[in-house]
């Protein structure tokens, strides 16, 4: 039986789920080759074949501007997830619905990350947007590279700044996440 962990995320990557978000991804995984977590996206660095230390856990003492970039970090990936939500639900295209789902996902776990490394309970609930606005799938494929161009922006403009390389490391892995979703909305 296959069992893998992600370092950044924590989850188990096993047989059952090893596809899971798979229209996230340009490298697809296959059961003998896993490139990516399922579940945040990490890159195969990450994956590991047994429990070591999880990147994702909280982080001893954090300084204030650490907790407010990573407060913020986790509030952008919850409204990028709650986008990719809505626009799943706007377009028409089969192939589109599904990437935006697993974007969706992938996001939103990468809310969950921040949330676990500052220490706190639960995900923020933000406004509800009205996406009605971006009413063909053209304005939703660019919405969507914007938004993963900026979250690269945020988390090269602030990696500087943060008390903790374990944070670090984690945003690192998280960019290219990211990176690689800039190339899938193109």
């Amino acid at each position: 039986m296959m069992k893998y962990f992600c370092k950044v995320c924590g989850m188990i990557i096993n047989e059952n789920n090893f596809r899971y978000n798979e229209e996230a991804f340009i490298e697809k995984n296959t059961i003998g080759d896993i490139k990516r977590c399922p579940f945040c996206g990490a890159k195969e660095e990450y994956i590991i074949n047994k429990e070591e230390k999880f990147l994702n856990r909280k982080v001893g003492e954090l300084d204030q501007e650490t907790n407010k970039i990573l407060d913020h970090a986790m509030k952008l990936e919850v409204f990028n997830g709650d986008f990719y939500r809505q626009a799943s639900l706007i377009t028409e295209d089969i192939k589109l619905k599904e990437m935006f789902k697993a974007l969706s996902n992938i996001e939103y776990m990468h809310a969950r990350i921040h949330m676990s490394l500052s220490g706190l309970k639960k995900l923020p609930k933000l406004k509800e947007m009205d996406y009605s606005k971006y009413n063909n799938d053209t304005i939703l494929v660019e919405m969507a590279n914007k938004r993963e161009i900026h979250a690269v922006e945020y988390y090269k403009k602030y990696y500087s700044d943060l008390c903790s390389d374990r944070i670090r490391e984690v945003f690192d892995a998280l960019s290219l996440v990211e990176k690689e979703h800039i190339e899938l909305t193109k």
